[in-house]
């Protein structure tokens, strides 16, 4: 009980804890879900709740949230010249997120309603750690908060994409499964991934290669966000297969933006490498998007889902495995290097990427590969909370509080 106390520390401990716990509960139901679906058994989910929907659902909102908390409340304050978070303004919250996100869970498992009254939970936890942040951003004295207030905002969008899955959940109406599901990545998840990357890759770049200098001008962060909410808008309306006009500049802007903050240079420290890799498959699914788009233009409907599965493992999974390991290692006074298990389980879910892009590219293989590619995922995050999972409930390694 002792050690679980130690959980309250720091924003990043309770936090880092909730998701990584998050992530396995999401991760453990699709795999059973797939594993029966390749011998023709109905996933475990209760009546008048379709599969893919929830599995969207909860890779999205389920276990990123509470990573982007944990990070705003630990790089927030530094960002905003503030004090760090006293435990009593942040503590209560991130239990209460923690404790409905896993009635999420059980909410699939009981039936719709379930699954609205617990969204409706989550929602107002989301919002109440939302506020917090918030309070942070007007009562800094720091000139300069774009990047905290970019973040607030996409977060502001997520909140509205667990409203638009209550909504489904409780009416069937198609409609707000869509909104989550565009709301979730474009408007929420891409733009605070960018967010983030924008404001830490060049300057832990610079802080481990010198010769390198940082650089992240204003318009760049505007291009990221502003180009991910396009994404979006098309995409959410009757002009999807317009996206291209957006995707395929994106994909070039980003691929440019990943050379020039130094991905070649970054191998010298698997940590920083993880986080340029991370942020390279970006480019790579924007590439992917605005060839899809372009087909769809002509009337061919190909890739499937290939484009989504580059963005959400490629790009938003190993980017959280790079940014929390690095948070996590630094923050818990040990050196801020990737030991081997790390930097393997970082390479098994680039390996689940590329076949889960394959996968629906593929002739008559499909499941077997999806199955690989889940298979691969859960060995990362299985050798990676092995790894860091501890490290929450443990006093740091240098003695220091915190």
């Amino acid at each position: 009980m002792k050690d679980l106390r130690r959980l309250a520390v720091a924003p990043h401990r309770l936090f880092f804890f909730s998701g990584i716990v998050q992530l396995l509960l999401a991760s453990a139901w699709w795999f059973a879900a797939l594993a029966l679906r390749s011998q023709g058994v109905a996933a475990p989910l209760a009546e008048g709740l379709d599969a893919p929907r929830v599995h969207a659902f909860l890779m999205i909102y389920g276990f990123f949230p509470f990573f982007i908390f944990g990070f705003l409340f630990t790089a927030g304050p530094r960002w905003l010249s503030l004090p760090p978070p006293e435990a009593r303004t942040y503590v209560p919250l991130g239990i209460a997120a923690a404790v409905s996100a896993v009635l999420l869970q059980a909410g699939a498992q009981l039936g719709p309603k379930a699954l609205a009254f617990a969204c409706g939970i989550y929602l107002v936890a989301w919002l109440a750690i939302l506020a917090r942040f918030a309070r942070m951003i007007r009562s800094s004295p720091e000139e300069d908060r774009t990047h905290a207030t970019r973040a607030a905002l996409a977060l502001g969008a997520g909140a509205l994409g667990v409203a638009c899955m209550g909504i489904y959940a409780a009416t069937a109406w198609q409609p707000a499964a869509r909104a989550m599901e565009v709301l979730g990545l474009w408007a929420f998840l891409v733009p605070v991934f960018c967010t983030v990357c924008h404001r830490m890759i060049p300057f832990f770049t610079g802080s481990v290669l010198p010769f390198v200098t940082p650089w992240r001008p204003s318009w760049t962060l505007a291009l990221l966000v502003n180009g991910s909410l396009a994404h979006g808008a098309l995409a959410l309306g009757p002009l999807e297969a317009w996206t291209w006009i957006v995707d395929l500049p994106m994909a070039v802007a980003c691929a440019t933006l990943a050379v020039r903050w130094g991905l070649a240079q970054s191998f010298v420290n698997r940590l920083l490498a993880m986080l340029h890799l991370g942020f390279a498959w970006l480019g790579v699914a924007y590439g992917l998007l605005g060839v899809q788009s372009l087909l769809r233009f002509f009337g061919i409907e190909s890739l499937g889902l290939a484009p989504v599965h580059a963005l959400t493992i490629g790009f938003l999974a190993s980017t959280t495995v790079g940014m929390v390991s690095r948070v996590s290692c630094g923050h818990s006074g040990r050196t801020l290097a990737a030991d081997r298990l790390t930097w393997y389980a970082f390479w098994a879910l680039h390996c689940a990427a590329v076949v889960r892009v394959l996968a629906d590219m593929s002739h008559g293989a499909y499941g077997g590969l999806v199955l690989t590619a889940a298979t691969l995922w859960l060995a990362c995050f299985g050798a990676w909370s092995y790894r860091y999972l501890p490290i929450y409930w443990r006093p740091r390694a240098d003695g220091r509080p915190g």
